[in-house]
């Protein structure tokens, strides 16, 4: 079994992103207690995730192919005459058909624009737009200037110490006309608002993490990524955070009020599941799987049966573990997100899976697969070929580090 991920595209220097410190995609900030110390923290973009319901996206996707398929006689024809084993297939057959259905092309569009926004306001960059994003990008100046927002900041790096999540803020808006809040009250010239822009079609698949990531913004503080410290910040509306939706390729602009507090409230409930399913995986208080002991019946001792002896490990597992981390790589591969972290976050000096012979290469890619699968929700395909030498144990006794059984 072989990746469908080109290993070879990971030094891509357009897909690796250039703002915090990175473990294994996830941002690396100093300690605020010990600045010599960096800590893992999570994503604001995707810390909410967990809580979206992605039914509607997948509906959608699953409709995007569908008409793909009905486009292309030669492509119905590739997926009928397709095993069903055959998963590298299936999937060049899925993405293709979510071409032939425009699904891609609108994401990329949309992250296209996405980057011209942030060029177009930068007083220093002399870009100019081309022709088929004129239409979007005089949509969204006339937006700012009916609303009259200036951006104070662009593309600001942040950090949220309460939830420890970090990201970076498209927007810091500077009102200069008063804007009235649905609360009923007005914000007044001068005042700064967290400004988030997107420009996918829709935003009903994922508003309420829109909402949780805004809020983490709006209540954390700037940060230095070279000097990998915290910035003197100022002011931000406690309330009120603005999400600037600009769907690419429809010459539409509007601005929709998002409550911090309900957005502060989506990261408590988030923050409590990530704990939940922590405590879970390392099987502590309670949280484990508790077997009941047979009941003890006063009589004659029991026999004792000899004593049992765990099975030797063979004298190699690599391979087996090879196929396994290959079997995660082509589910990682399934989504386009964690695909992109994934093609971002390989180290230079890491070879292609079927290329690995040390096992030291073998436990860095473990945990980097480790790393992708936790911060993207991504489900645990296939079985550790270790688990098998430790059958029997109690959840509490069983060795989970990647480098069981490859180190000595």
């Amino acid at each position: 079994m072989t990746t469908t991920l080109d290993v070879s595209e990971l030094d891509d220097e357009h897909e690796r992103r250039r703002d915090f410190r990175r473990a294994n995609g996830a941002p690396l900030v100093s300690d605020p207690n010990n600045p010599d110390k960096s800590l893992r923290y999570s994503r604001c973009s995707s810390y909410a995730k967990l809580l979206d319901d992605e039914e509607a996206l997948t509906n959608w996707r699953i409709w995007k192919a569908m008409e793909g398929v009905a486009r292309s006689k030669a492509l119905a024809t590739q997926i009928v005459g397709t095993r069903d084993d055959d998963k590298e297939q299936k999937k060049e057959l899925r993405e293709r058909a979510l071409d032939k259905g425009a699904a891609n092309e609108k994401a990329d569009q949309g992250t296209g624009l996405h980057a011209i926004l942030a060029r177009i306001e930068d007083p220093s960059d002399d870009f100019e737009v081309p022709p088929e994003y004129e239409a979007d990008v005089s949509s969204y100046l006339r937006c700012m200037r009916t609303y009259g927002l200036e951006s104070a900041l662009i593309e600001c790096h942040m950090v949220n110490d309460e939830f420890r999540a970090a990201g970076t803020a498209d927007r810091i808006y500077r009102l200069t006309v008063p804007l009235l809040t649905p609360a009923g009250s007005y914000l007044e010239p001068g005042t700064l608002v967290v400004g988030d822009l997107k420009t996918g079609q829709k935003l009903d698949f994922s508003l309420p993490g829109y909402a949780v990531q805004m809020a983490l913004y709006a209540t954390g503080v700037l940060y230095d990524i070279h000097a990998e410290r915290r910035l003197i910040t100022p002011t931000i509306d406690p309330n009120w955070t603005l999400l600037v939706h600009t769907p690419a390729g429809r010459s539409i602009c509007r601005l929709l009020w998002c409550s911090i507090e309900v957005g502060n409230y989506g990261a408590f409930i988030a923050h409590e599941v990530k704990e939940w399913r922590r405590r879970w995986k390392s099987g502590v208080d309670g949280y484990d799987e508790l077997p009941v002991p047979e009941p003890t019946v006063p009589g004659p001792s029991a026999d004792v049966g000899p004593e049992t002896v765990e099975a030797t490990p063979p004298p190699d597992i690599m391979p087996d573990l090879i196929i396994w981390c290959q079997e995660r790589l082509i589910q990682v591969g399934l989504n386009d997100h964690a695909r992109k972290w994934l093609l971002a976050m390989w180290p230079t000096d890491l070879p292609k899976p079927s290329q690995i012979t040390e096992p030291s290469d073998v436990v860095r890619l473990l945990d980097l697969l480790d790393s992708i699968e936790a911060e993207f929700t991504l489900p645990l395909v296939g079985i550790d070929p270790r688990s098998v030498y430790q059958t029997g144990k109690h959840r509490s006794e069983i060795n989970r580090s990647n480098s069981f059984m490859l180190t000595s």
